[in-house]
């Protein structure tokens, strides 16, 4: 029984995931050090939202915005994290880079063996009990003379969040931002059930993995 849990919520998390940056998978909420009072805001809020997803009818996402390096992907895994240390019965948690996921998607269409196709990840993604989607519209970002996510990418991303109704978002980008880049079919589905749950960090926040003095 213990070890069928823990293939449903810590090994899931641990092999299932695709995480761009390895250093987060030592995060937890415990080594997130608040520096300000919207930095703390931000912890007990996520705190108090990752509570609120042990309870399995509770259907909301959950949104983390502002600029690059103000904790929003560390406080997200860390929602994962408490939830399968916490959940009464399994719940299953996936972390995905939003980039990543679409790399490996695009490169699996010229490799026939590759795990990464977009059936499986829409079936993988779509049946996680709760779901990080991390740093979302940087997949359009990267690309500054273009103002739009592909059409594809927005085909794949429409297909995961129409099908789901518990879902962690970290991205940089304004709401403004957001309804420019993206169908609205998929920004209606970012903003479901979302309401206060909102996690906003602004200039008051300094980059975290900026700290080089020259």
């Amino acid at each position: 029984m213990q070890k069928h849990r823990r293939r449903q919520t810590y090994e899931t998390l641990e092999k299932d995931s695709i995480i761009g940056d390895p250093s987060l998978k030592e995060v937890s909420f415990e080594t997130y050090l608040p520096d300000n009072h919207e930095t703390a805001e931000a912890l007990e809020k996520a705190q108090v939202f990752a509570g609120e997803y042990l309870q399995r009818d509770r259907k909301f996402n959950v949104i983390f915005t502002g600029l690059p390096g103000s904790g929003k992907s560390h406080l997200a895994m860390s929602m994962l994290k408490f939830i399968n240390e916490n959940a009464e019965s399994s719940m299953s948690c996936l972390f995905i880079s939003v980039n990543d996921l679409l790399r490996r998607v695009k490169d699996s269409i010229s490799n026939s063996k590759s795990f990464y196709t977009e059936e499986n990840m829409i079936r993988l993604l779509t049946a996680a009990d709760v779901l990080v989607l991390d740093d979302l519209g940087s997949e359009s970002s990267f690309k500054r003379e273009s103002t739009e996510s592909s059409e594809y990418n927005q085909k794949l991303l429409f297909a995961i969040l129409n099908a789901r109704s518990r879902t962690i978002i970290t991205t940089n980008l304004s709401s403004r931002e957001l309804e420019e880049i993206y169908n609205p079919k998929i920004v209606s589905r970012i903003y479901r059930g979302v309401d206060g749950h909102i996690i906003k960090f602004t200039k008051a926040t300094k980059d975290k993995r900026s700290q080089i003095s020259f």
